[in-house]
């Protein structure tokens, strides 16, 4: 399929469940199109960023099982749970490949460590910063991995919310005035 880049298929099947009988071919394809720009170059607001450090700090060794879930929870029910575990590398080995030192995993890490010192304000910040890296090396894909996910739902969702927008004409809600 020439939607997405090649490295990126194994994001179609995930997508197509998700949009199925929603979206025209022309909305598929914008949809589609707005994917792969963000996958070229992921961008998160520092709410995000904040709201992933904050639950990973929470969660700690849990994090990774809740990443996990979200993706589960994605995936139309015929998928295996070998088709599950693939997705899950493939999604883990893009990112180490795409995202490793484009400035998200730096950002998120300092989220992390602002996170850490503020829910253990006697550490001093090198050792703030030693807890938050100790953990991160095996976090940090898991983080990465729920800004990307989030970020296709996010896009699916506003994509049939658009679909859905010509769908309704004249069925107007209108609003009385009280005396």
């Amino acid at each position: 399929m020439a939607n997405l880049t090649k490295q990126h298929q194994f994001l179609e099947k995930l997508i197509d469940y998700q949009i199925a009988d929603h979206l025209n071919k022309e909305q598929s394809d914008i949809l589609f199109q707005s994917i792969d720009t963000f996958l070229k170059e992921p961008q998160a607001s520092d709410y995000t960023l904040e709201s992933i450090a904050v639950r990973i700090v929470k969660m700690g060794v849990d994090y990774e099982a809740y990443v996990s879930a979200l993706i589960f929870k994605t995936l139309p029910d015929e998928f295996t749970k070998r088709e599950l575990v693939k997705l899950e590398e493939e999604f883990y080995s893009y990112i180490e490949k795409e995202l490793y030192g484009k400035g998200l995993d730096k950002r998120i890490t300092l989220k992390l460590i602002e996170q850490i010192s503020r829910q253990n304000p006697d550490l001093n910040e090198n050792m703030a910063e030693k807890k938050a890296m100790g953990n991160w090396g095996w976090l940090l894909p898991h983080a990465l991995t729920q800004l990307v996910i989030d970020q296709i739902i996010e896009s699916i969702d506003n994509a049939k919310v658009e679909a859905n927008k010509g769908k309704k004409k004249g069925r107007k809600i209108r609003i009385k005035k009280m005396d």
